[in-house]
Formats: C-alpha cells, structure tokens, sequence
C-alpha cells in the first residue's frame, strides 16, 4: 500500500458528518487508592497505562507508568472525564499537561490533533449510588449516545429509584437519562460516582436529563445519612477510637490523645497486636423500590 492509497483509507475512517473531536493517545485508568486530596500537586491523578505510538501524548514525553494530574487546569476524576475533556476541544488546540513521574512534578505542553476513528463508550455497566441521591443506573452504549445526541461516554440512564434516598422525591424516573449534574457534563458511571462523593450533605443541586425527546431540569437535594459513631476505649486514656458515618471521619488516640490520628472514610478496618481488632463502616443500607 503506499502513502497516497494510505492516506485515502485514514480519510475514508473520518465521518463528514461528525463533529471534529480532538484526540490525545494516552490511556489511563482509575486510580488504585486516592492520596492527599487538599494539595493538587499529592492527587493520585490518573494512572497512564498505555501511549500510543506516534500520538501527541508520545511527542510530549507522556510514558506508561506516568500520573496524569491536570489537564490546563482541570483535574481529570476518571479515564472517562479525561476522554470527554480531550475530546471536546478543537483539534490543534495547544495543551498544557500535569503529570507525576516517580515523584516529580512534569509540565508537559502539546497540540491535539482530530481522531480519525469514532471514540466508542466504555462497555455498559450497572451500577448504585446510595449515599447522596439513592437510585441505580447504568452507562450509555456509544450508538445509544449518539441517539440522544451525545458524545460517546456521556450519559447514565436510571434503573431503579432507592426507598429512603432523595430522587425519589425528586422529579427522577426509571428511564431517565441524567446529562448534567448542576453544569458539569455526567461522562459515564464511574464519573457520575466521582462527581457525587464530592458533594456536601444537605446541599441542593440539579440534574438535567432527557425524559423521551424533551430536555428539563429538576433540583434534588444531597441526601444526609443519619449519624452514627462508633466508639472503642481501652481502657479511656490508653486507646481512644472514634468513627462518625455522618462526617465520614476516624480519629485514632493514645494516651490522651498525645498521638492522634484522623482519617476520613467510609469503611476501615484497625488490628492492635494480634488480638484486638476493629472494623467499621456506614450501617446504612437503602433499599431498591420496584418501579
């Protein structure tokens, strides 16, 4: 095959009627546990898996192994987000890109160029959230997207509403496809949870979703699960342990508190030598309610 026969075949890949989506050439997946969050530079950002050969992330230096930790100056929560984020420039946009290199801090600059071949979605999954709005869901396929028009990857359509969390009481329904989470785009399942851990309890936010062919818009407030903490002393100046469901949040003591240590959490397990040992979590659990 030579150049110009090659060249016609990248072409012929391109739809016409496409919207031009840029194109970055790195994968990446999901953190395997997240670091300091207060401190952007300490993020776990997302771990590089693989570059593609001759990509504008391989010009740029980007290597497996790397963390990506901005793109300009937003922080990618998922693979997915980091997609969308690419995707929705104009290709040639020049880039500036945050990475970590064993511990070092990288800046990383580089141009976009257009994806020839259409961007599928991830595969469907299923999935629940039950602490801040109580419903399950599941991800869009790439042609389900398209339908809707949407990119590939946006998108998450309701399963089943929760008894006891606050889309019941909302304006959700099974069938619903959820678009926006107040003006921040939903790009999948794992970015919908990332985007709801983040959300203060007892605050009010807003969906729009698409219902059928119509577009609206509906507020729903952040679920506050009732409080519960745990408490161990043994004996109450030697060992203090507190865990609070509401805060999210354990404190370690010993001796008065002369070493404190306070971790925010939703579910840990503590051993003290061999025969002592603790483990905690949230006691609540919501309950599917048939559509």
């Amino acid at each position: 095959m030579n150049a110009a026969s090659a060249l016609l075949g990248l072409l012929w890949l391109v739809d016409p009627g496409a919207e031009a989506e840029s194109y970055l050439g790195a994968h990446t997946a999901l953190p395997a546990f997240a670091e300091d969050e207060g401190d952007p530079d300490l993020a776990a950002g997302l771990p590089v898996v693989q570059v593609v050969e001759n990509s504008p992330a391989e010009a740029a230096g980007l290597r497996m192994g790397d963390a990506i930790l901005r793109v300009g100056s937003t922080a990618p929560r998922t693979p997915e987000h980091l997609e969308g984020l690419v995707a929705a420039l104009p290709p040639g946009t020049p880039l500036e890109l945050t990475a970590r290199r064993n511990g070092a801090l990288l800046e990383l600059s580089l141009t976009t160029v257009q994806r020839l071949t259409p961007r599928g979605a991830p595969p469907v999954k299923r999935f629940a959230e039950g602490r801040r709005f109580g419903f399950s869901f599941e991800s869009l396929s790439a042609d389900d997207a398209r339908a809707r028009g949407l990119r590939p990857g946006e998108g998450v359509r309701v399963e089943r509403l929760h008894d006891g969390g606050t889309a019941k009481d909302a304006d959700i329904r099974p069938g619903d496809v959820l678009v926006l989470l107040d003006e921040e785009p939903i790009r999948g399942g794992e970015d919908f949870l990332a985007l709801a851990r983040d959300l203060e309890p007892g605050s009010r936010v807003s969906f729009t979703l698409l219902r059928g062919s119509e577009r609206r818009k509906t507020p729903v407030e952040v679920r506050t699960p009732d409080s519960h903490v745990s408490r161990f002393h043994l004996p109450p100046w030697l060992v203090i342990y507190e865990s609070d469901v509401r805060k999210e949040e354990t404190t370690l003591g010993i001796l008065f508190y002369f070493f404190k240590y306070t971790r925010k959490e939703s579910r840990s397990e503590y051993r003290f030598l061999w025969f002592i040992a603790l483990e905690t979590g949230t006691n609540e659990e919501l309950e599917e309610m048939e559509p």
